[in-house]
């Protein structure tokens, strides 16, 4: 089950709110998802929280950039990763290339133990420096126990 199923109403949102809202709300999820020992499952959700967080800082900030087709360009991974790079978010300090290779790797079912908490660790500070991390917890609807 997906961390913001029934959390949240999309069509009641604009689309920066809910950018930022399935962010919290993945990273939440994520983060416990790890701890609990669910590499796979955890990794996938931080990076969606994390994809979320670029589209979130786009709407923000650099909306003027998404030209005409811009809906179709914010769901274009290569398109959101490649304007953020243009506009020195996203430099050699991310190592994104490590959390594509860890999550597909997870996704496989591979052992990413010895990498899991680099790559938590790296989304984290990402995060932080596009201003969406640290957040009150308290603020998010509460956790669905199914979606751990």
């Amino acid at each position: 089950m997906s961390p913001h199923f029934g959390l949240m109403d999309e069509n009641k949102m604009s689309k920066v709110e809910a950018q930022l809202m399935r962010c919290k709300l993945h990273w939440r999820c994520g983060v416990r998802r790890v701890r609990g020992d669910k590499a796979a499952a955890g990794l996938t959700t931080l990076y969606d929280a994390l994809l979320s967080a670029m589209r979130w800082y786009i709407l923000t900030n650099l909306r003027q950039e998404l030209g005409a087709n811009a809906e179709e360009n914010l769901e274009n991974e290569r398109f959101v990763f490649s304007l953020l790079r243009r506009a020195a978010i996203l430099d050699n300090s991310f190592d994104l290339q490590f959390i594509l290779d860890t999550v597909d790797r997870a996704l496989m079912e591979e052992d990413v133990s010895s990498e899991q908490e680099r790559a938590v660790i790296l989304m984290q500070q990402f995060l932080t420096r596009l201003g969406v991390l640290p957040f009150d917890e308290a603020e998010l609807p509460p956790e669905e126990p199914a979606a751990s």
